[in-house]
C-alpha cells in the first residue's frame, strides 16, 4: 500500500463522491426521467389491459353462445321425446280401442245391439226401402 497523504485521500474521496446537494440535480434528472418512462409505459399497458379485456369479452360470448347451443339441443330432444311419448300414447289409445271394437263386435250383445238398430232403421224406412237395402 501506498502512503498517501490522509489530506490528498479525503480530498479525492469529496471529488469522488459528492455530498447530497451537491447530487441533487442528477437525482432529480434520475427521478424525471423515471416519470417519463413510466408515462410511456402507460399507454402500452393500457393497449394490454384493453386487448385482455376484448379476449375475456370474446371468450365469454363463445361460451354463453355453446351453452346457448347445448340448451337448445337439449330442448329438441325433450321435445322429440315428448312427441314420441304422446304418439306411442295415442297408438296405444288406439289399439286399446279397437281391441275394445273386437271384443265388442264377437260377443251376442253387439249382436242384439245391432239387430235391433237394423230393425229402427228398417221401421223408419218402410218396406220398399228395406227391399233395396237387403239385395
Amino acid at each position: 500500500m501506498s502512503t498517501t497523504p490522509l489530506l490528498l485521500v479525503t480530498s479525492q474521496w469529496k471529488h469522488d463522491h459528492p455530498p447530497f446537494a451537491m447530487s441533487y440535480p442528477s437525482l432529480k434528472s434520475m427521478i424525471l426521467q423515471h416519470k417519463d418512462l413510466s408515462r410511456e409505459m402507460d399507454e402500452p399497458m393500457e393497449e394490454l389491459e384493453e386487448v385482455q379485456q376484448r379476449w375475456k369479452e370474446q371468450q365469454q360470448q363463445r361460451l354463453q353462445e355453446q351453452d346457448s347451443r347445448q340448451v337448445q339441443q337439449q330442448l329438441q330432444k325433450s321435445l322429440q321425446l315428448q312427441q314420441e311419448q304422446e304418439q306411442e300414447r295415442q297408438e296405444k289409445e288406439l289399439w286399446e280401442e279397437e281391441d275394445v271394437f273386437l271384443e265388442q263386435e264377437d260377443s251376442p250383445k253387439q249382436d242384439t245391439i245391432m239387430d235391433v238398430e237394423v230393425a229402427a232403421i228398417m221401421e223408419q224406412e218402410g218396406p220398399e226401402q228395406t227391399s233395396v237395402v237387403a239385395n
